[in-house]
């Protein structure tokens, strides 16, 4: 699908998206349960859809009871699971369901589709063969059969490929008879854990940290709860990158003390020059006199979309730093930003773990294409403000992923 995108957005007001990684571990954690739980606002994306569907073949009960705010009841584990688990494209529904597998079945197959079939789970593979579990996969990589009972026990794994193996460990370790330690090396994206550790607490489940190393101990139990899923900050920043280039706008929904990581997209406007202010639950970024910024994408890779957009709405050289974390996104996303902006005129240079912008201030029109990476094309969308007659997003529907309502806002 192609949209054109005008470079006359007029955006005064948007309501956030959920958060599809907060809506996911809730779903999960609910289905885990065997009381009642209500989730409310999780929101319309793919990858949380896809997660419903997995929280039913997990042996959950799953009914909608509200369409605003969108509103599931769950009662977790009513039936006994199902042996085929199917994630859709979601890596972070992949890296959760494959330990909780473990956890609750004796023999599961999890599969999914498109990009995710080449996104390694070498780390869960791993993890699940030291504790006891057969393990077989296609090199690494979806779909992923398990066989044999979980069991607790010392793990020590490096965290430099992805938080998300370490967030399904974490949710599936209290389930087990036996106590569990999880030491994570260079661990990348640690808010990321620290969100779920959080919401395992709302759950009732109890993880004590020592720096790197978690201590779990087993025969815990999930306790249900009441939830309003919040504002996804991932999908806010393309805003947040509007209000600094093109005009003040109010942002509903996120929440300030939030533990995202993409929240610190306000440092780095903030740092170029625009400006941030929160009135009440509104979050209003204003435009200023933007200069060049440098900034570690390490924690937070999924800003890079809207750094880049960011950077060339700038004069001059922006640097960031953290390329390495962009292989296995839903595109290799460095090297899809780097050829897709070349087509606006926009040079991008990668160095290693380092990306180089080269920003004028505008772009060319032209037509770009999503690669099937929901954050190529919301990218694509906002950088249609910097440019003279707008931008041709080819590969549109791929924002479906983490955010349904995007073309209904911007259109």
């Amino acid at each position: 699908m192609k949209i054109n995108v005008s470079q006359n957005i007029d955006k005064r007001q948007v309501e956030a998206p959920a958060s599809k990684s907060y809506a996911q571990r809730a779903i999960l954690a609910a289905a885990l349960s065997e009381e009642i739980s209500i989730i409310r606002a999780y929101g319309t994306s793919d990858d949380v859809n896809n997660c419903i569907k997995v929280a039913g073949e997990m042996g959950a009960n799953v009914n909608l009871i509200d369409v605003h705010p969108k509103t599931l009841q769950i009662k977790g584990r009513q039936n006994q699971p199902d042996s085929n688990w199917h994630v859709g494209e979601s890596g972070l529904g992949a890296r959760l369901s494959i330990p909780i597998a473990a956890a609750i079945t004796e023999n599961c197959r999890i599969s999914g589709e498109g990009s995710l079939l080449k996104r390694p789970m070498n780390v869960h593979i791993t993890a699940l063969t030291d504790l006891g579990i057969e393990v077989k996969s296609d090199g690494g990589c979806l779909p992923i059969e398990t066989n044999g009972q979980l069991k607790g026990g010392q793990l020590n794994l490096n965290g430099t490929d992805s938080s998300q193996y370490f967030s399904g460990l974490l949710m599936a370790l209290p389930l087990l008879k036996e106590d569990s330690q999880l030491t994570i090396n260079n661990l990348a994206s640690r808010p990321y854990l620290d969100m779920t550790i959080e919401m395992l607490h709302k759950f009732g489940i109890q993880i004590k940290e020592e720096g790197d190393t978690f201590y779990i101990n087993g025969k815990q139990t999930y306790h249900g709860l009441e939830y309003d899923v919040e504002g996804d900050w991932s999908g806010a920043a393309f805003w947040v990158v509007y209000g600094a280039l093109k005009q003040s706008i109010g942002i509903h929904g996120l929440y300030k003390d939030s533990l995202q990581a993409d929240r610190a997209i306000l440092k780095v406007i903030e740092a170029c020059g625009a400006q941030s202010e929160w009135k009440g639950n509104e979050l209003i970024v204003s435009p200023g006199s933007l200069k060049t910024f440098e900034f570690d994408a390490w924690n937070c890779p999924d800003l890079f979309p809207a750094l880049v957009v960011l950077a060339a709405g700038i004069e001059g050289e922006s640097i960031i730093h953290g390329v390495d974390r962009l292989k296995h996104k839903e595109s290799d996303r460095g090297a899809v930003l780097q050829a897709e902006f070349a087509k606006l005129g926009l040079s991008i240079k990668i160095e290693g773990n380092q990306m180089t912008i080269v920003g004028t201030g505008s772009l060319q029109s032209g037509e770009i294409h999503s690669n099937n990476d929901h954050r190529i094309a919301m990218a694509g969308a906002i950088a249609a403000v910097l440019t003279p007659q707008g931008i041709i997003i080819d590969g549109a529907e791929a924002v479906n992923k983490s955010y349904a309502e995007f073309w209904k806002v911007i259109l």
